[in-house]
């Protein structure tokens, strides 16, 4: 008798413990698809390294093919060991705030008192490594920045060019190259600069996309009127930005 009753107890506790388990992994595929996947990690290079953001569509693991992606590069005021100050606005903050956002976005984070202008080889590097792990598009990776990050996004797309389809640099002081790439001449790009900004004149990306023109490019540019130096928010919420970037594809 006591063996019957222990063996229905243990009955109904697997009965209940495979109940359980069934409603989690329902309540898993109700939940697939609905919220993004943010993933951390630190990434070395040549002596150097660099922890990064990654952030996957909600919809990465469910649908199996390559996806387009931004490679992020904040300005001055995200640098250091947190990395939630990378989310603070850009391509990040929209990935994680909206849904149907069709970008892997990878961020990574400049360490203190360094700039984005000294990590050009390797950004090129953890993006050799995130490609190779990751369900992207190589023909589709764009880039873009704001203030620190938009000299990087010049600086980095001047070197490597042929890891874009496209990029899009904000309220920068690019140095012109003394020698011209022709796959960064013919890139597509299109910068933003608010004509009120103090610290980063416009008269500097005019001369870029001056020297650019002179070489044969066609470079958009765009000026926000009776904007300073923080455009980011507002250029970043500009959804032509996005359809742009996906019209775009890797030059061969």
């Amino acid at each position: 008798m006591k063996y019957v009753l222990v063996t229905l107890l243990s009955l109904v506790l697997n009965v209940g413990l495979i109940a359980n388990t069934n409603a989690q992994d329902l309540k898993s595929e109700e939940n697939a698809g609905k919220n993004n996947i943010e993933q951390r990690d630190t990434f070395s290079y040549n002596g150097m390294t660099l922890q990064y953001m990654l952030v996957l569509p909600a919809d990465y693991s469910r649908i199996d093919r390559p996806w387009p992606m931004i490679l992020f590069l904040h300005g001055g005021s995200g640098r250091g060991q947190n990395l939630d100050l990378v989310k603070s606005y850009g391509p990040p903050l929209i990935a994680e705030e909206q849904k149907d956002f069709p970008f892997v976005v990878l961020a990574p984070q400049c360490p203190e008192e360094e700039t984005w202008t000294t990590k050009a080889d390797i950004l090129a590097a953890l993006l050799d490594d995130v490609i190779k792990k990751y369900k992207i598009d190589p023909d589709r990776v764009y880039l873009t920045g704001t203030s620190m990050g938009g000299n990087g996004t010049w600086h980095l797309v001047a070197r490597h060019p042929g890891y874009f389809a496209a990029v899009a640099p904000m309220a920068a002081s690019p140095e012109i190259p003394d020698i011209w790439n022709k796959r960064f001449i013919s890139m597509p790009i299109w910068a933003f600069h608010g004509d009120q900004d103090t610290i980063c004149p416009l008269t500097d990306d005019e001369a870029m996309i001056n020297a650019l023109r002179a070489q044969g490019a066609s470079p958009r540019f765009t000026v926000l009127h009776g904007k300073g130096h923080y455009i980011g928010k507002e250029a970043y919420e500009n959804r032509d930005l996005y359809d742009w970037f996906l019209e775009t594809t890797r030059q061969h």
